[in-house]
């Protein structure tokens, strides 16, 4: 009799057990933790990582990250630095960094550079404090973006009235041809502006950039040459100015 009671009870046992299983789907799996961001990387930062990467998917859905991939991220600030932070992102091989100085106490500014080494794949761009793209390259070299910011502050400080805004969103991307050896193009567009920049691929102190600036709206074509040591030469005006 005892022998049976027990038994009864471990049946009643495996009843509840069962109902309990059966009432709550997925009883046995191992439940999937929610990824808890770094504490030391804040919201806006990675709100701001989110909006590149929108962006990215929106201009370049063929290359950039695939939505839903996990990010891990660090905080990469230098101690005792202050006016800028700097973080990076990984996710498989992709490596996103950013760099956010602080302009004033009332404004941010977010530098993004993403990259792919597998797949060559290498955008930079700037987000304002409201996630707003300011700026957006395509596998463009850095040196070439620091000559069109010396290009354009030229211009703009002998054309004033015909200069490109300062607050204008640039759109650059290397445009060298397939096949194309030891000479690179890029083009950079604004609003009607368009700056072209070719070169030849040579020591960095011996490098002469070709730069020609037009604006489709007032028919302006503007041509000069930069060199490695940071001088205009052979400027030519076409038309407008």
């Amino acid at each position: 009799m005892g022998s049976r009671t027990h038994l009864l009870g471990i049946v009643l046992v495996m009843g509840l057990l069962l109902a309990t299983v059966t009432a709550c789907d997925g009883f046995w799996k191992t439940p999937t933790p929610t990824p808890t961001p770094p504490a030391d990387i804040s919201a806006e930062v990675l709100a701001a990582r989110d909006a590149a990467l929108v962006f990215l998917r929106q201009k370049y859905p063929d290359r950039a990250p695939a939505a839903g991939i996990n990010w891990v991220g660090q905080n990469t600030t230098p101690p005792a630095t202050s006016g800028v932070s700097s973080y990076e992102f990984t996710s498989g091989n992709w490596l996103m960094t950013m760099w956010v100085p602080m302009i004033s106490l009332k404004s941010i500014l977010y530098e993004v550079a993403l990259d792919n080494q597998d797949t060559g794949f290498l955008w930079t761009g700037k987000l304002s404090e409201s996630y707003t793209v300011l700026e957006s390259n395509l596998n463009v070299a850095v040196e070439v973006l620091v000559v069109r910011e010396l290009v354009l502050a030229y211009f703009r400080a002998n054309y004033a009235a015909d200069a490109p805004g300062e607050d204008m969103v640039w759109f650059g991307e290397r445009t060298t041809p397939e096949g194309s050896v030891g000479h690179e193009w890029c083009e950079f567009i604004a609003d009607g502006w368009s700056m072209v920049i070719d070169y030849d691929v040579a020591r960095p102190d011996q490098v002469l950039y070709h730069i020609e600036l037009g604006n489709s709206n007032t028919g302006l074509l503007w041509r000069c040459q930069f060199n490695a040591q940071g001088e205009i030469l052979e400027i030519q005006t076409l038309s407008g100015t």
